[in-house]
């Protein structure tokens, strides 16, 4: 009789490697929580507020020709008036200025926004935002009337190529529809507040003064 053959078990050349988890060396750890720290970082530095813009003292009666001095010190950004004994307003209310107070409930509201900027460009006049001692972060209620708004605005883009019509609607006067009403030459817009250290986020996008 043949011999039987015997069975053999193969066993595999090369070591079995499971798939899936990886374990991560000390130094790709350092690395990674390195990056985050770094990105953290970066991300605190991008929030930090803009320092405080000088400050030109300017005296009660001279805010009669704010807009002038403003334009002359940059044609870029309108004023903001740090107004420490709040007389400010009253002054702005007997020279035929849009006057909203952000303490008088509902002055800030959307519709009222809208009729008195319109109305302040269309008839070329002063639009004055009283913040009072609020935060004048919240003249970012501008971009509840519209979008991006407070940016057109503060830049002037808003004052470019009638773009303000965007602001008028169906109900308003007709005349409202037809920039060849509207004195935009003479518009401005005004900021006053009575905090000492306002909002550097809105205040460095302004020319500063402080009335004596």
């Amino acid at each position: 009789m043949p011999p039987k053959k015997v069975s053999t078990s193969k066993t595999p050349s090369k070591p079995v490697t499971s798939k899936g988890t990886t374990t991560k060396t000390p130094e790709k750890k350092a690395g990674i929580q390195k990056g985050e720290a770094s990105a953290s970082a970066s991300a605190s530095a991008s929030a930090a507020p803009p320092p405080m813009p000088p400050v030109t003292t300017i005296s009660l009666k001279g805010l009669s020709t704010l807009a002038e001095e403003a334009n002359r010190k940059d044609p870029n950004k309108w004023p903001l008036i740090i107004d420490l004994q709040g007389n400010v307003t009253t002054f702005f209310k007997y020279r035929d200025a849009n006057v909203l107070q952000a303490e008088l409930p509902g002055d800030l509201s959307v519709d009222k926004l809208r009729v008195a900027l319109i109305g302040a460009l269309r008839f070329g006049k002063p639009l004055v935002l009283d913040m009072g001692s609020r935060d004048m972060g919240e003249v970012e209620r501008l971009n509840d009337v519209e979008k991006n708004l407070l940016d057109s605005l503060l830049n002037k883009t808003l004052l470019e190529d009638e773009r303000y019509l965007t602001l008028v609607q169906p109900e308003d006067e007709k005349e409202y529809h037809n920039s060849a009403y509207y004195a935009t030459e003479r518009f401005s817009l005004v900021v006053v507040t009575t905090n000492p250290s306002p909002n550097t986020h809105i205040a460095a996008r302004m020319t500063c003064f402080q009335v004596e």
